[in-house]
């Protein structure tokens, strides 16, 4: 397979272009950074799948971005970290796949393999979110309410989600402790069967409008 790597890091993108270089079933065509002149350079390489290093803020706007200028090409995303909402927003930029920051290289490996091909690489659990996030989608769209109502607490504090603050900062705002918060969090989660705090807020967003 084809492989090409974007990365902000150059000492990064230089140590998996070694360790992949070792590899008789890869052909490691080149590495960029995420700006334009390393997205042209990823294009004009035309690799079948580039592993993108989405630890920096802002990388997914580039998983993104290569996903839709160019559709036939398959990315996988690296140093995800392991979590539902991590996961699920790297999928919705795009990836084929997902490869968590304690993954190493024989998982990378079989991740590519899989990913050249055609399959969608995912791991149980994040298979569990991504139906408990589809369930949600689909009871929004028909207008289905949770089967269990938010109290009103629950509900302000789903609101603050939506506002982008932290636990801490929400039992600073309520004046209550930060394990409470975390307790009311996760009954918000359980009754709207979502699998992270950036899908009740993005709930509570579609009831404001």
């Amino acid at each position: 397979m084809r492989v090409a790597i974007l990365g902000q890091v150059r000492l990064f993108r230089e140590s998996i272009r070694a360790a992949l270089a070792q590899l008789s079933q890869v052909t490691v065509l080149g590495d960029a950074s995420p700006d334009a002149a390393g997205m042209t350079r990823i294009r004009r390489l035309g690799p079948d799948v580039v592993l993108v290093d989405v630890t920096p803020a802002g990388v997914r706007d580039s998983l993104r971005a290569l996903t839709t200028g160019l559709p036939g090409i398959r990315t996988v995303a690296i140093g995800v970290p392991d979590s539902d909402d991590d996961v699920i927003a790297c999928l919705e930029a795009g990836a084929a796949a997902c490869v968590h920051r304690d993954g190493d290289l024989s998982q990378l490996v079989e991740t590519l393999r899989q990913v050249a091909a055609g399959a969608v690489v995912c791991s149980p659990s994040i298979t569990g979110g991504l139906f408990r996030r589809l369930a949600v989608l689909a009871d929004q769209q028909r207008g289905v309410t949770p089967a269990t109502p938010l109290t009103s607490r629950e509900q302000e504090i789903a609101a603050l989600l939506a506002d982008g603050l932290s636990n801490r900062q929400i039992s600073r705002r309520l004046f209550i402790e930060v394990s409470t918060v975390k307790n009311h969090v996760h009954n918000i989660l359980e009754k709207l069967r979502l699998s992270g705090r950036s899908h009740a807020a993005s709930w509570y967003e579609a009831q404001r409008r």
